[in-house]
């Protein structure tokens, strides 16, 4: 019983969340190749929301928050970690608009939820594309490199949203906290 009512109300918190337009106002899908060392975003991504994300991720590494993921501060195993923040900012708007592009809506979050597993292969997809040290990475590696590249870029998506409106509601808040709590549980699998 206790799980099914923790299915439940991740489930409605998820519903929740995507009652929002968020995606919606999203930039156009970056292009293979953009996001290289030295890339300002203002060629396929909103430049301001580009640099919120930067800054965002720039302010973490500095001062990583406690309570950045679910299960704690904003630490990493993998090359992901070693990136630049351009590239992570990037991964991190591709990401979301490869989400709303497949059909994921915040409206609609029950019937249109992508599951990791595809999210992951989109994840492969890009860092192939994007950056040598990816495709040189071990196998053990490329598999955390993916999970610390979705979980971080949901989260610097989300945290930038945040920074850039009046803030979201608390049914968001749920929301938000249910979707982040499905993409940790993947780590490992």
């Amino acid at each position: 019983m206790k799980n099914l009512l923790q299915k439940e109300a991740v489930v409605f918190g998820l519903a929740l969340l995507m009652a929002q337009p968020f995606f919606v106002q999203m930039p156009a899908h970056a292009q293979a190749g953009t996001a290289v060392a030295g890339d300002t975003g203002t060629e396929k991504r909103s430049p301001t929301f580009f640099n919120s994300i930067k800054e965002i991720a720039a302010e973490q590494d500095k001062s990583p928050s406690k309570d950045w993921f679910p299960t704690g501060p904003r630490r990493f195993k993998s090359g992901y970690g070693k990136t630049s923040n351009d590239v992570k900012a990037a991964f991190a708007i591709d990401l979301q608009n490869w989400a709303f592009e497949k059909g994921e809506r915040l409206d609609n979050l029950t019937a249109t939820y992508i599951p990791y597993k595809k999210r992951e292969e989109f994840a492969m997809w890009w860092w192939l594309t994007h950056d040598q040290n990816y495709k040189k990475a071990a196998p053990w590696d490329k598999d955390q490199w993916k999970y610390e590249a979705i979980i971080d870029g949901t989260e610097l998506v989300w945290k930038a949203g945040n920074r850039s409106t009046a803030g979201y509601s608390a049914a968001m808040e749920i929301g938000h906290k249910g979707l982040m709590a499905q993409l940790m549980k993947t780590e490992g699998k």
